[in-house]
């Protein structure tokens, strides 16, 4: 069991260090509920892998809206 942990926890990393490598970061939230099953929906629409590119899509839209870009 410790060695799978181990293992998982060195997967983890590595892929996260690919991530800041290529200028991205890890962010973790929670969300309520209702919110979560809506963000599915439009990714199952999307035929998404996960959620990080509509969270992303929605977030960039935010942010240029509230700076008038």
């Amino acid at each position: 069991m410790k060695s799978d942990s181990d293992r998982i926890r060195r997967d983890v990393a590595a892929h996260r260090q690919r991530l800041r490598e290529a200028g991205r970061t890890f962010v973790n939230t929670d969300l309520p509920v209702d919110l979560v099953a809506r963000l599915d929906r439009i990714k199952e629409e999307r035929g998404a892998s996960s959620r990080a590119p509509i969270i992303e899509e929605a977030l960039r839209f935010y942010i240029e809206q509230q700076q008038g870009t």
